[in-house]
């Protein structure tokens, strides 16, 4: 007996998982504030007292981001973090340290120095979060990058490093301009893994071996992807003078005035908050920055501003307990994704705009105490 076709219920889609949201730190009013700020985004709030706690959470637990309050890193001096941050594994969730307006520098400095790849003031607020869950999801993925020389990411080739801190630091001042940078043994090998990476590069810098020993050259195969990019080779046997050696790569990318005036610049830790001007008025997001000079300063975010936007800064001197107002335009972004093997910080530059003088000379006295013995 044939029974007449009914309506075909579809078969349900795939249910995606809430995102966790590891939060380590004992239960004060500020993680109160967080849990009232997480309650609205559908997501699941996990909390530990403590940082070996959070050690131990992660193992059967894959957050997909991590907060920690900042008086974890006082008494361990950051010995936590770093276990922390080595079990979560280089692909793992960003970690993300809270902060007050009267945290000292000196935690922030252990912060960064550990690897915390942002910064959210308290008190909370749920937009900050949002927009930090949104671009874990790839709801927030940025846009392509502008297309102006003086704004567009650059990606460099460096034959003979071995990561930002080889070459007298040249690798980390580099990154710190806003550069893509592949890091490898040999050009040969660094040609397998532009191949990898699926693009070109836009300059190569070499230095391989000393007189007498054979630089790994690329196979037959490879050389097509290196022919006609702009290279520089140096001189095995002579220190690397990275300030001298700025301004003659960014000559080489045609890319002017684009470093910050970097080789000036001198670690810096506070928090920053920042909003881009709009017909609502600006929507303050926070981060922190790594370093600053007269000219401009890094901040450390997992969501900044795009290229060439316009933004309000309040940047929260611990040192002097004041808060420094002033505007600035983003001269490079990038924003939270996967690294595939390229090495660059999350974050923005930003150039300061109509500063003015009796400013300019206090964050040239900031400056210079920081290099100071």
């Amino acid at each position: 007996m044939m029974t007449a076709p009914g309506r075909v219920r579809p078969s349900p889609g795939p249910v995606e998982a809430a995102p966790r949201v590891l939060c380590v730190g004992a239960t004060s009013e500020s993680w109160l504030a967080l849990s009232r700020a997480l309650r609205p985004l559908r997501c699941v709030a996990l909390q530990v007292p403590s940082l070996e706690s959070a050690f131990l959470e992660v193992q059967h637990t894959r957050p997909s981001l991590v907060l920690v309050h900042w008086r974890q890193l006082v008494a361990g001096a950051g010995m936590g973090l770093r276990a922390l941050k080595l079990r979560l594994g280089g692909d793992g969730p960003p970690v993300v340290l809270v902060a007050e307006p009267e945290t000292p520098a000196e935690v922030l400095e252990v912060g960064d120095a550990e690897g915390v790849e942002d910064c959210l003031l308290s008190p909370l607020r749920t937009h900050e979060l949002r927009a930090r869950l949104a671009m874990l999801a790839g709801g927030g993925v940025p846009a392509a990058p502008v297309r102006a020389s003086r704004v567009r990411s650059r990606l460099l080739l460096l034959a003979g490093a071995s990561g930002p801190l080889a070459w007298s630091g040249l690798g980390a001042l580099l990154e710190a301009c806003g550069h893509r940078i592949l890091y490898s043994a040999t050009v040969g090998g660094g040609a397998a893994r532009v191949a990898e990476y699926g693009e070109r590069p836009d300059l190569v810098l070499s230095r391989e071996g000393g007189p007498g020993v054979p630089r790994g050259l690329p196979s037959p195969r490879l050389q097509p992807l290196l022919a006609g990019v702009p290279s520089l080779t140096l001189d095995a046997a002579a220190p690397v003078r990275p300030a001298s050696l700025l301004p003659r790569l960014h000559a080489l990318l045609g890319r002017e005035d684009a470093s910050l005036r970097v080789e000036a610049r001198v670690r810096f830790c506070c928090p920053v908050s920042f909003g881009e001007a709009g017909p609502r008025g600006a929507e303050w997001r926070s981060g922190v920055s790594s370093a600053l000079s007269p000219g401009g300063l890094l901040v450390r975010t997992l969501v900044p501003a795009k290229a060439g936007t316009a933004v309000e800064l309040h940047i929260l001197l611990p040192t002097l307990g004041e808060r420094l107002e002033t505007h600035g335009v983003v001269a490079w972004a990038h924003a939270y994704a996967p690294r595939n093997g390229v090495s660059h910080p999350y974050g923005m530059g930003v150039r300061f705009l109509g500063m003015g003088p009796p400013r300019l000379m206090q964050l040239r006295q900031l400056c210079q105490a920081e290099v100071r013995p």
